[in-house]
C-alpha cells in the first residue's frame, strides 16, 4: 500500500516565504509611516497648545495693563508715585529690539497694580537658547520696581514660549489707527526716529510723545509665530512670515527647510487704559468715564 506525504513541497515553501517577506516589510513600512506621522502631527498640536496657553495669560496681563487699586497711590512702597508717572509705566512697545534670529522681532513691557502695597513691572522679549541659534520668548516680572531699594525680581528670563520665530505687538487708538511710538524706558532706535521725546502737553502735565501715547491704547494685537522643535516634513521648502500691517510688523523670508511654523493672532482691548466716554441717551451728557467700561 502506498503511503502519502503529507508535507509541503518546496514550490509552497517557497511561496510561503516571499508572502512572509512581504507581510513583515509591509508592515515595518506602515510603522514606519504612522510612526512619522504621529511625531508630525503632534508637534503640530503641541505648538498649538503652547500657543493657546501663552496667549490666554498674555491676553490677561494686557487686561489689566494700566490698572491702579484706588489705594495704591496713598500706600505704595515704591517712591514719588504719582497719578502722573504711574502712567507712563503703564505699557511700552519697542520695535525690532532684541529681535531675535530675524531682527524683527518687538520688546513688550507693562504695569499694574493689584493691591494698595504692589504693583507688577513684566517684560516680555526674545531670547537665544544657550546652544542653538533658535529663540524663545523669556518674561521678566518685576515686584515694586521702582521700590528704594529695589524691587523684587520674581521671574528672570523664564522661558515663556518656545522656539519663537517672531512676536510682534501693535498698538491701536479707539479709532482702530496704530499707535506710534508707545514707550517709556522701553524705547528703542525706532521709536527715537518717530519723535518719542518730543514734548508735548498732556492733562497729566508735560510728557514726551512716547509717554503720552500710553494714554491712547485701546487695542493691542499680538503675532506670535511658533516653529516644530524637531522637522516635520519630507521636502525643504521655504517659509514667508508677514505679521501686521506695513510699515509695522514683519516680513521675513526663510530658508528653506523641514520644520512646521504657524502664527497665531489675538487682538486685546486694554480696558484700563483709553477709557470710553459713554453718552446717556436720555440728557445728552455724559456719565464719565469709568474703569469698568468697556467698548
Amino acid at each position: 500500500m502506498r503511503k502519502q506525504n503529507s508535507g509541503f513541497t518546496l514550490a509552497e515553501v517557497l511561496v510561503a516565504t516571499v508572502i512572509g517577506i512581504i507581510s513583515i516589510a509591509a508592515a515595518f513600512a506602515s510603522y514606519g509611516y504612522f510612526n512619522k506621522s504621529y511625531k508630525s502631527i503632534s508637534q503640530k498640536a503641541n505648538i498649538n497648545n503652547t500657543a493657546r496657553e501663552a496667549l490666554s495669560i498674555l491676553t490677561k496681563e494686557l487686561r489689566n495693563a494700566g490698572y491702579v487699586d484706588p489705594n495704591y497711590l496713598a500706600n505704595s512702597p515704591e517712591s514719588n508715585r504719582t497719578e502722573r508717572t504711574v502712567r507712563m509705566d503703564f505699557i511700552s512697545v519697542s520695535s525690532k529690539r532684541f529681535g531675535g534670529k530675524y531682527g524683527q522681532s518687538d520688546y513688550l513691557q507693562l504695569w499694574y497694580s493689584n493691591s494698595a502695597k504692589e504693583s507688577h513691572y513684566i517684560v516680555y522679549m526674545l531670547q537665544k537658547y544657550q546652544d542653538s541659534n533658535d529663540y524663545y520668548l523669556a518674561k521678566y516680572a518685576t515686584l515694586n520696581r521702582h521700590h528704594p531699594q529695589g524691587g523684587n525680581m520674581y521671574m528672570r528670563n523664564e522661558l515663556f514660549i518656545p522656539y519663537v520665530e517672531d512676536f510682534q505687538v501693535i498698538l491701536k487708538d479707539k479709532e482702530g489707527k496704530i499707535l506710534v511710538p508707545v514707550c517709556d524706558s522701553g524705547c528703542g532706535s525706532v521709536e527715537d526716529s518717530q519723535g518719542r521725546l518730543t514734548v508735548v502737553n498732556t492733562k497729566y502735565g508735560q510728557l514726551t510723545k512716547g509717554q503720552a501715547n500710553v494714554d491712547l491704547v485701546h487695542t493691542a494685537e499680538i503675532y506670535l509665530t511658533l516653529r516644530s522643535p524637531k522637522e516635520v516634513y519630507n521636502k525643504a521648502k521655504p517659509t514667508k512670515i508677514i505679521n501686521g500691517e506695513a510699515p509695522h510688523g514683519s516680513n521675513i523670508n526663510i530658508p528653506a527647510d523641514k520644520y512646521h511654523r504657524e502664527t497665531f493672532f489675538v487682538s486685546v482691548h486694554t480696558r484700563n487704559l483709553a477709557k470710553h466716554v459713554a453718552i446717556s441717551e436720555q440728557t445728552g451728557t455724559s456719565i464719565g468715564e469709568s474703569s469698568s467700561y468697556n467698548k
